[in-house]
């Protein structure tokens, strides 16, 4: 099915009354993402989703516990300009997800990782820069890494 045909059955949906709810705040949460990212640091903005605002209560999801910890130090400057802007909001209560976000990082469980292989260049580039550093941690790491790598 092309794109002008789901769009164009989307529209008609969106017009029946059993569905004009779904959409309505569909529209809403997509209005309010845009927004919300825009007001927070540009870094953190793809890595977080707006939810809903219940009794005052703003749920934001975030990726991982390092981005909602960011966003709750930043919560209070956040609070003030979503009020500004007229929302409705007291609060905001940040959750962290379950799941990666982005979804072409996800990988099915089924799938193993690929296992990546040096080339004959890069082992030979790794043996002269290995040849030319004095006795140390880093020189030993490459020539733990090339035996490893060995074919």
């Amino acid at each position: 099915m092309t794109s002008y045909k789901v769009n164009s059955y989307l529209k008609r949906l969106e017009k029946t009354p059993e569905y004009e709810n779904v959409f309505s705040l569909a529209h809403q949460l997509h209005s309010n993402q845009l927004l919300f990212s825009q007001l927070v640091p540009a870094h953190l903005a793809p890595h977080c989703t707006v939810g809903r605002i219940t009794q005052g209560k703003l749920t934001v999801m975030a990726e991982n516990g390092a981005i909602a910890h960011k966003l709750k130090q930043i919560s209070p400057s956040l609070l003030l300009k979503l009020q500004e802007l007229g929302w409705e909001v007291t609060a905001i209560q940040f959750l962290v997800q379950a799941y990666q976000m982005n979804q072409s990082a996800k990988r099915l469980p089924q799938e193993k990782p690929t296992k990546v292989k040096l080339s004959q260049t890069g082992k030979e580039c790794l043996r002269q820069l290995a040849a030319t550093l004095p006795n140390s941690e880093f020189k030993d790491s490459i020539t733990s890494f090339l035996k490893k790598h060995q074919d």
